[in-house]
């Protein structure tokens, strides 16, 4: 078995994990670990960039007031105005690693407008900026000599000694069993979002930061709130692909199957309204009129000036046939964001001693009970930093431990069954509406399902078997949310509630 001791530990190849790294090797040795390759993970598939308060008319108050409005009052005050007062900075720090922010004529940053804000300021690289901040931070981690990065390496537990994270047990692809110890640890294992059948995440989006925190008794919380993106594409060659809300921000309209815009009456903000409030709308729609989706119209809108703002949509719509200036795009809502996660305070503390946490895995209070569009990326670099400076203060020398667990998993051909049928009943019973009848169902499909992992058959390990624990430990908590929630609010509506 490798066993492997460094400064700081990293969980997690995002955005929130790689710029973590970058700030903790200036205080010392740290290593990387990452279930794929360094660049496959939520933040290269943003689209539609960060928000930040930087144009002339804007200011943070105004970023706060919208962000608090879209948390519909469950944001916590101190972490949301910590975040807008340093957009800023985050922005001017990702420049400076190499990121290529769009300019205006003026050579300003040139600023979209998304869904619930009041201002135009979102900061970005086309429709592909979560791919663009993506490769200028690897490549900034590629070339520092204090970082060393691990692929392909899948963490099957936190170690824990005297109540304290000190580190993780994983088995890399050729290499098997390693341990890697620190003086502190962070978890940016991004999100959840294979949990559902129908999700704009790509394939590693596990929820292995949940099921990690919550096998050492982390404190995890408000994992109902689960956002659900309201335009992804609805066709059988390119599925769950993102048509960015920056469209919407540009002036197209949504059109149900009679071609009425018919977000007139739903909520008087239209389609910049927040995105719970869009995609109950759409989904409410479909329902109506006993459709399979809506359409995305900017066929109004100047073809040239469309292509040039959109050109990743432009030409993945192409492929499939379809000319987005000429043709209304169809589109339903599938499952984004996972707002809720491990509670972390302003520092980026966990309630495990040494344990940190940032990103989509994250409870931070930023997002309450519905995130504004294009404040994660920013979430994820503001708590890095927080994280960054605070583990500065942990002091070094905890003890390895040579003890490795195996994981529990079963038998491959029985993990595929289980996270297909998982995913099926969560977009049923804990998708955008819900029920009490459909939420005790799905709460019995889950504990019943999970009880295979408890005793195991012997089985060769496998990423995949691993996976399917972690999204039945996700899943059972976005459950048991969404059925103590007794009040609809934000992304969580329970048809049965009052």
């Amino acid at each position: 078995m490798k066993n492997q001791t460094s400064d700081f530990l990293v969980i997690g190849s995002g955005l929130a994990g790689l710029t973590f790294a970058l700030k903790a090797a200036e205080l010392g040795q740290v290593t990387v670990l990452t279930k794929a390759e360094i660049k496959e993970s939520n933040t290269s598939w943003a689209q539609g960039g960060i928000a930040a308060a930087v144009g002339e008319t804007d200011s943070w108050r105004l970023h706060e007031e919208d962000t608090l409005i879209a948390g519909a009052g469950l944001c916590n005050p101190e972490a949301v105005r910590m975040l807008v007062q340093q957009a800023p900075a985050a922005i001017e720090w990702l420049a400076q690693q190499g990121t290529r922010f769009d300019l205006s004529a003026s050579n300003n940053l040139d600023l979209g407008r998304e869904g619930g804000h009041s201002r135009h300021r979102i900061v970005h690289h086309a429709d592909k900026t979560g791919w663009e901040v993506e490769r200028a931070v690897s490549e900034a981690v590629r070339q520092n000599p204090a970082i060393q990065v691990y692929e392909n390496c899948f963490v099957t537990d936190l170690i824990l000694s005297e109540g304290e994270c000190i580190g993780a047990n994983s088995i890399i692809s050729d290499l098997g069993p390693a341990q890697f110890t620190a003086r502190a640890t962070l978890l940016a294992t991004g999100g959840c979002g294979k949990v559902y059948d129908n999700t704009t995440n790509p394939r590693v989006a596990t929820g292995d930061g949940i099921g990690l925190a919550h096998r050492i008794g982390a404190k995890i919380e408000n994992m109902e709130f689960q956002q659900f993106h309201p335009t992804t594409l609805k066709h059988s060659q390119l599925a769950g692909f993102l048509i960015t809300e920056a469209m919407r921000g540009a002036g197209a309209t949504l059109r149900n199957h009679n071609g009425r815009r018919f977000m007139y009456d739903y909520d008087n903000r239209l389609e910049l309204a927040p995105r719970d409030v869009v995609a109950r709308s759409i989904e409410r729609e479909i329902q109506k009129l006993k459709t399979w989706c809506v359409y995305l119209d900017a066929t109004h809108l100047n073809s040239e000036e469309l292509k040039h703002e959109f050109p990743t949509i432009h030409q993945r719509l192409l492929e499939i046939g379809l000319e987005f200036d000429r043709e209304w795009i169809p589109v339903v809502p599938a499952q984004h964001y996972s707002c809720g996660g491990v509670v972390t305070d302003l520092q980026a503390k966990t309630s495990i001693p040494r344990l940190y946490a940032s990103g989509e895995v994250t409870s931070t209070g930023v997002h309450g009970a519905n995130r504004l569009a294009s404040n994660s990326l920013l979430e994820a670099i503001v708590f890095s930093f927080a994280a960054a400076e605070a583990v500065s203060q942990e002091s070094p020398g905890l003890p390895p431990t040579s003890n490795f667990t195996p994981p529990h998993v079963i038998p491959e051909n029985e993990a595929i069954h289980i996270r297909h049928a998982l995913q099926k009943e969560m977009a049923l019973h804990a998708g955008i509406f819900r029920t009490n009848e459909g939420l005790r169902k799905l709460k019995t499909f889950i504990d019943e399902t999970s009880i295979a992992y408890d005793n195991p058959p012997s089985a060769p390990f496998s990423a995949y078997s691993a996976e399917a624990r972690n999204l039945l430990t996700t899943a059972d908590y976005i459950v048991s949310g969404a059925l103590n929630r007794k009040e609809n609010i934000g992304l969580h509506f329970n048809a049965d509630n009052p």
